[in-house]
């Protein structure tokens, strides 16, 4: 946001790490405080690239690894959270994406991950974590030498138009592998106009696997035989063409009941068998 922006041009994002520091029981209100408003502040991309000129990805990294080692009792998990939120930040650009990776972050989170899965209160961390990993994870391309598979498989829909298509079209020796960031423009603009709504959806990582579109993922498929041929079966099936509402099977209006009546044979009534 603008407000973010105006915030590191005048300091606040390195006040903020002066604040933060490694484990330490003192003022560790102060601490959570500080580490929420970095992590707002690191949401702006030209915060978040002041952040890594200065080599603060490292420094998020060691604090984290501190109190991640002090805190054996797990009595701060709050302000550890805190430092993952602003390693995740931060490495919503692709030179934080990079930065992490150089300062070995991939192997810090791993193994700090690892350790805290036997306790079921730390599962936030364990969380964030993986979202970070997952986020700066090389993007490598398959051992093939295109994008399409080395088995051939009859697609229930192939797309005309998209991105999906324009992949299959691809010749062989064009990178299918693309990372399109756009946060290592030297053209942009140092201010960042973006609504609330945008601020919302960067709290949750979107998870590109997952496809929303109920249209993909159950497409329309074409029937095996034309309908024509399907007519000799609609006497299996007379709830697709018969309209039950002309016929009136059950009377809605009671009959009188008239006695003395001959009701054509004795009256049965079902009993228990006999012994």
């Amino acid at each position: 946001a603008v407000n973010a922006v105006s915030l590191g041009k005048n300091g606040v994002v390195e006040l903020m790490f002066k604040i933060i520091g490694p484990f330490s029981k003192k003022n560790t209100s102060l601490m959570k405080v500080a580490l929420d408003t970095l992590a707002a502040l690191l949401k702006s991309k030209t915060n978040a690239r002041r952040a890594v000129d200065r080599g603060y990805v490292q420094v998020l990294l060691t604090i984290y690894v501190d109190w991640h080692r002090h805190d054996s009792r797990h009595r701060y998990m709050l302000i550890r959270k805190g430092v993952l939120q602003c390693i995740k930040s931060v490495t919503s650009i692709k030179l934080g994406r990079k930065a992490f990776i150089d300062a070995n972050g991939m192997k810090i989170l791993y193994n700090t991950s690892q350790e805290c899965l036997a306790v079921r209160t730390l599962d936030p961390l364990v969380n964030t974590s993986s979202l970070i990993m997952r986020k700066c994870f090389p993007k490598n391309r398959l051992p093939l030498p295109t994008i399409k598979s080395a088995f051939h498989f009859q697609l229930p829909v192939i797309p005309a138009s998209g991105p999906v298509a324009q992949l299959y079209n691809l010749p062989p020796d064009v990178d299918d592998v693309v990372d399109e960031s756009d946060d290592n423009d030297d053209a942009e603009t140092e201010l960042e106009i973006e609504t609330e709504n945008d601020d919302d959806k960067d709290q949750h990582f979107k998870n590109d696997d997952i496809e929303t579109d109920i249209n993909k993922l159950k497409p329309r498929q074409e029937l095996g035989r034309p309908i024509e041929e399907l007519k000799m079966y609609e006497q299996f099936f007379p709830e697709l063409s018969e309209n039950f509402q002309e016929c009136e099977l059950v009377s809605k209006e009671p009959k009188p009941f008239v006695p003395g009546v001959n009701l054509g044979g004795p009256i049965v009534v079902p009993t228990a068998g006999e012994e």
